[in-house]
């Protein structure tokens, strides 16, 4: 299947009209559907556990509704958890909890009806593009990239764990997900969490499982990520906001491969790797005393740093055209002076704030094509001109600034802090300031009660 070629899509819909509507419109835009509206039969063909040889063919994406009669869009994830397709979610009547749940479970998007072929086609190309060879989506011509997808070529083939570290946006769930599917263990699944998102008193039930009647709310046996992932992979973004007291039952099971769910009297072996990731100095966590020596020595056996992209401009211009591509069906046309624009960028939101860039241009375009004013308005992430709250344009910074980044004897606490505030003083609107820092609102205030800062308003 080429990027631009037909795709095979494999609809799964019990609602006849719009499942045969769909079908129809995907094939006049001359991709190959099968259109169900049986989710068993669905189950049936995507499970991955086919013997060799089976002429059984995989499509190379899924549209899966997500309310239907006796088996639902969640339930044919969780009963194909080594799927080899991409599975885009459709749903009328969604939830943000049923958002996160088939994210959790593999899906590549979540979409709210009514959709049409025309818009869904980008999203369905950017799935089926996804499974291509894993490294693939780590993009870029530079060294530092080349060396980087050669080195996770290497640690995909060992079974240690792994730690990645890089600043926010910098793709670490993408190498994880390159690591996961360059292993042995890509026909298993590969789960995810942020720590950051977990309640603290859901920790060990989320992570470990628990059975009937653990704790208060326990009405039946629910396995934990570890048990879901199986022989898969299992990645824990920001390990750092692991809680301390919930840290000593990951370094166990680290240690001995087993772990045991909350009011469990029996033990389980681990059968995934596991892969963490921090934006965090995990050394100057553990000086602080927020982080346990031994699981940080545990965890980075085989550590990881992925380059900002500041260190690797050669690659700003061919992620931005692969992006606009995927998102607008066509190449963005950028005069010289918005070209150099991007080059002189800062880009501190990395990867990150290149995409959610191509978005805004590709919405914000008629003629396919951009220029310097219009590319420095999207990079305020302001589309009607004026900054957002009188901001600065992130790339340039002060001198002062410069030389206070530079000082060798600042941690990266220090250097988050002060980040922190400054943005605080610019923006005085917490909501904003969590936008441009590419966490959520919550994490936010979380990291502003820990240096005793005042959220203010918003």
């Amino acid at each position: 299947m080429s990027a631009q070629g037909p795709l095979s899509v494999l609809v799964v819909d019990d609602d006849e009209s719009f499942r045969l509507a769909l079908a129809k419109a995907l094939r006049r835009k001359g991709h190959v559907v099968e259109a169900l509206g049986d989710p068993r039969v669905a189950v049936a063909r995507l499970r991955a556990d086919h013997e060799p040889g089976d002429a059984v063919v995989q499509p190379d994406v899924v549209v899966l509704d997500l309310r239907m009669p006796e088996l639902g869009g969640l339930d044919v994830l969780r009963l194909t958890p080594g799927r080899r397709a991409p599975v885009v979610v459709l749903t009328g009547h969604g939830t943000v909890p049923d958002a996160v749940e088939a994210m959790r479970l593999g899906a590549h998007t979540f979409l709210m009806k009514p959709v049409d072929a025309d818009s869904l086609e980008p999203t369905l190309r950017q799935a089926a593009e996804g499974v291509g060879r894993a490294t693939d989506a780590l993009m870029g011509t530079s060294e530092a990239m080349r060396r980087l997808r050669a080195v996770i070529d290497r640690l995909a083939q060992a079974d240690e764990h792994v730690l990645l570290t890089g600043e926010t946006g910098t793709g670490k769930e993408v190498a994880a997900r390159a690591l996961h599917r360059s292993s042995r263990r890509a026909a298993h699944p590969f789960v995810a969490i942020n720590m950051s998102c977990l309640p603290r008193d859901l920790v060990e039930s989320e992570l470990f499982g628990h059975t009937r009647g653990a704790f208060t709310g326990a009405v039946g046996r629910k396995p934990g990520l570890f048990e879901e992932a199986g022989e898969g992979t299992v990645f824990l973004d920001e390990i750092a906001e692991l809680p301390l007291e919930h840290q000593p039952k990951l370094l166990r099971m680290l240690e001995t491969r087993q772990f045991r769910s909350v009011g469990e009297a029996r033990e389980r072996p681990l059968g995934a790797r596991v892969v963490a990731a921090t934006h965090r100095h995990l050394a100057d966590e553990v000086r602080a005393g927020r982080f346990r020596e031994d699981l940080y020595y545990r965890l980075q056996v085989l550590p990881l740093e992925l380059p900002p992209l500041r260190d690797r401009p050669e690659d700003v211009l061919p992620i931005f055209d692969h992006w606009t591509m995927q998102l607008g069906g066509r190449p963005l046309m950028l005069d010289a002076a918005a070209i150099e624009t991007l080059r002189a960028h800062a880009w501190p939101g990395n990867v990150r704030e290149l995409v959610n860039l191509a978005r805004r241009l590709v919405l914000f375009t008629t003629e396919g094509h951009a220029d310097a004013d219009l590319v420095r308005r999207m990079l305020d992430a302001n589309p009607f001109g004026a900054r957002a709250s009188g901001a600065a344009p992130v790339s340039r910074v002060s001198e002062g600034e410069r030389a206070e980044a530079l000082d060798e004897e600042l941690t990266l606490d220090d250097l988050e802090r002060r980040h922190i505030e400054r943005l605080l003083t610019r923006h005085r609107n917490v909501t904003r300031v969590a936008e441009i820092l590419g966490i959520n609102r919550r994490t936010l205030q979380r990291k502003l009660r820990g240096y005793g800062l005042d959220a203010g308003p918003g």
